[in-house]
């Protein structure tokens, strides 16, 4: 049986709180809770989330302050 559950660490919409009783939020669904919110929306719906969507490339950022962190 294929795992067809959606991965929210993947999607664009998911963040991490800094609340010990909900970790796990959605841009998307505005809301934060102790699961993931695939699994709080499959839950409550019955239905997988519709609104995953796949994050983009990462970019790296580029700092001023150089190679090793530190500043001039």
């Amino acid at each position: 049986m294929p795992d067809n559950r959606v991965n929210c660490f993947e999607c664009q919409h998911h963040f991490i709180t800094h609340d010990p009783a909900r970790p796990y939020g959605c841009r998307k669904f505005g809301f934060k809770g102790q699961f993931l919110p695939s699994r709080t929306v499959f839950e409550t719906t019955g239905m997988k989330c519709a609104y995953h969507q796949t994050k983009g490339p990462q970019r790296r950022s580029r700092s001023s302050t150089g190679m090793n962190g530190r500043q001039a």
